[in-house]
């Protein structure tokens, strides 16, 4: 709040003083004066009044604004994961359905040994296989 040095009441008194003194002319300005500061104090009152209404409007907005981001990010975050996952599980497949089909043109073929052998370690230098030897 806005700190006025001047006191409505005491603006009131002097007014009075002056008029009563036979000066009416400064009676007349002072008793303006104090109307005028009851009307600035009210009015700072209100603006006062209103920052603080308006203040809290805007923290209001901002965590509705927030809430909003968060759950943005959350629907965002799902739809990502589903696309990332759809997207290993394709790639697997296809991976999976190369495999088969290599194996079953083997046995088809009834290949002999040595292309079993190589066979397998096309599929090993491709990454469609993996070989781990633990030692104890």
């Amino acid at each position: 709040m806005i700190e006025l040095r001047t006191n409505t009441d005491f603006l009131d008194r002097l007014a009075a003083e002056e008029i009563q003194a036979g000066r009416d002319g400064n009676g007349t300005d002072i008793k303006a004066a104090a109307l005028d500061h009851r009307n600035l104090q009210e009015y700072a009152e209100r603006l006062e009044s209103n920052i603080q209404k308006m203040s809290a409007e805007i923290q209001t907005h901002a965590e509705q604004r927030q809430q909003l981001a968060d759950v943005l990010f959350d629907l965002l975050s799902d739809r990502i994961d589903q696309r990332i996952a759809r997207h290993v599980v394709e790639e697997v497949q296809e991976k999976t359905a190369d495999v088969v089909e290599r194996v079953e043109a083997l046995e088809s073929n009834i290949a002999n040994n040595d292309d079993i052998r190589d066979e397998v370690r096309d599929m090993i230098r491709d990454g469609e296989i993996v070989v781990s030897i633990d030692y104890c």
